[in-house]
């Protein structure tokens, strides 16, 4: 398998359950810490989809594409074994374990293997051994043959990457003037629309205040969460949720020209956020509506020095 770009969007289907997704449980259920369990699901979706990352010749890092950071591992170190088979997590720390063997093994299907443990095959636990919430458990076995190990690696081609590279693109935090020991933040799903994500000013600086900036022409960028970069920074220009005739804030995944923002200097090391669709609306923080622990995020047609941003990593 090529994969002279770097990056590959793809996403795995098991031979013996072809209408099923391998899947990372990034809603944390049977999570082990901060690790996601990695399952096969009935239901393409976001967390369905990996970055294929070329190490060596066959050798690959399998990265979850909607946590970049998170890396499908294979846990050879006994943690919640199951009989003699290792199971299989997402984590956030890039290591050897990381590794996979991806081999041709015929009829467009590929064995996918340890390259820590090499005799160890991922396979889909279709006995329902194991499984959860009827989804299939996912571990490694060391039985080479078998119709179970055998998986379509299905490339997206209609899915433009945001990158080729996960360092493409500036990794920048948003801190508003104002109260700028704050940061621009992608929170959880938004209350309102359920297909979108908060964003919100908070106090703690994580992955989850980290943005990619890509730049569209000029001075007009798209605003991508690192946590989770299908996530675009948005203004909701149609009005629903708005406040004080404000546009609200959010993220989603949709690709449109709301998206977009264009960043002017407003001062040494002060920067301006504008909608690019509606160009007289401002983003700013709305400190006089915080709660304790974060403040909400609008924009509004108002000329003051709420609307000045320092863009921690920004170079224009």
């Amino acid at each position: 398998m090529s994969n002279n770009s770097g990056y590959l969007i793809v996403s795995f289907v098991p031979l013996s359950v072809p209408t099923r997704f391998l899947s990372a449980a990034t809603n944390k259920s049977r999570a082990l810490e901060n690790d996601f369990d990695v399952r096969v699901t009935n239901k393409n979706q976001e967390h369905c989809y990996f970055l294929l990352e070329k190490i060596n010749e066959n050798v690959f890092k399998i990265r979850l594409l909607t946590h970049p950071n998170h890396f499908v591992f294979c846990s050879n170190d006994n943690t919640r074994k199951f009989k003699d088979q290792f199971d299989v997590r997402t984590h956030a720390f890039d290591e050897q374990r990381n590794n996979w063997i991806i081999e041709n093994a015929g009829w467009s299907c590929f064995t996918i293997r340890s390259e820590t443990n090499p005799d160890q095959y991922l396979f889909i636990a279709d006995d329902f051994s194991n499984q959860h919430d009827g989804e299939f458990d996912v571990r490694t076995h060391s039985n080479k043959d078998q119709e179970k190990n055998l998986w379509f690696i299905v490339t997206i081609p209609n899915i433009v990457h945001p990158y080729s590279s996960l360092q493409l693109y500036m990794i920048v935090q948003f801190r508003p003037a104002h109260i700028n020991t704050n940061y621009l933040t992608i929170c959880d799903s938004h209350p309102q629309f359920k297909s979108d994500y908060a964003a919100k000013i908070t106090g703690v600086k994580n992955i989850t205040t980290s943005f990619y900036l890509e730049q569209v022409h000029d001075n007009k960028y798209i605003i991508r969460s690192v946590s989770n970069p299908l996530q675009m920074l948005f203004a909701a220009n149609d009005k629903q949720y708005n406040k004080w005739g404000d546009f609200d804030v959010r993220l989603h995944s949709f690709n449109e020209t709301r998206n977009q923002w264009i960043i002017e200097q407003a001062g040494n090391n002060l920067w301006t956020i504008k909608s690019a669709t509606n160009p007289d609306q401002f983003l700013f923080a709305v400190q006089d509506e915080a709660n304790g622990k974060e403040f909400p995020v609008r924009t509004h047609p108002s000329i003051e020095d709420r609307n000045k941003w320092h863009i921690d990593g920004f170079k224009q």
